[in-house]
């Protein structure tokens, strides 16, 4: 499968960069995720919608959070929204649209969902809203990242 690039990305990280994140988010992250990171710390894909039979329109990835130097970065994303109760501690957001939702690693088994953040009830609990708001979307980073498709992809159809 063809690479997706990115680009306005920020400065490149290192291993170090990403071995804190792991530090303070207590869990490794899969190696497929790494190598991205270390290749393109954060920017916009240049195929950028994820194109399911679960949605009723594509979904645009506005663009990935970098790890670092720049902000908001994925690790204050990710302290924020478990400060919030918006996201669990086994989702990690590394990327949004451009309404605010979340694409987000499952740092337990390394699958991608996409949450979102605007369909809130307050009348169930943070659990509960935190179950209603996650679809998931594929297996693993690397089938998400070259699974995006271009806007010509699928404008015809």
């Amino acid at each position: 499968m063809l690479e997706n690039k990115f680009s306005d990305c920020e400065t490149s990280i290192t291993s170090a960069d990403l071995d804190h994140v792991e530090s303070v988010i207590g869990r490794k992250l899969p190696i497929p995720f790494r190598n991205h990171y270390l290749k393109y710390n954060g920017g916009v894909p240049e195929r950028a919608y994820w194109v399911s039979e679960d949605f009723f329109d594509p979904i645009e990835v506005a663009s990935f959070r970098p790890i670092a130097y720049g902000e908001p970065t994925l690790l204050s994303t990710y302290q924020l929204m478990l400060k919030k109760q918006v996201l669990p501690a086994q989702l990690l957001a590394f990327a949004d649209d451009l309404g605010g939702n979340f694409f987000c690693l499952n740092l337990d088994s390394g699958a991608i969902s996409y949450f979102t953040t605007d369909t809130f009830d307050s009348d169930l609990s943070p659990e509960e809203n935190q179950a209603e708001s996650e679809k998931n979307l594929c297996s693993n980073f690397l089938r998400f990242v070259q699974g995006l498709s271009d806007e010509d992809d699928f404008d015809d159809e």
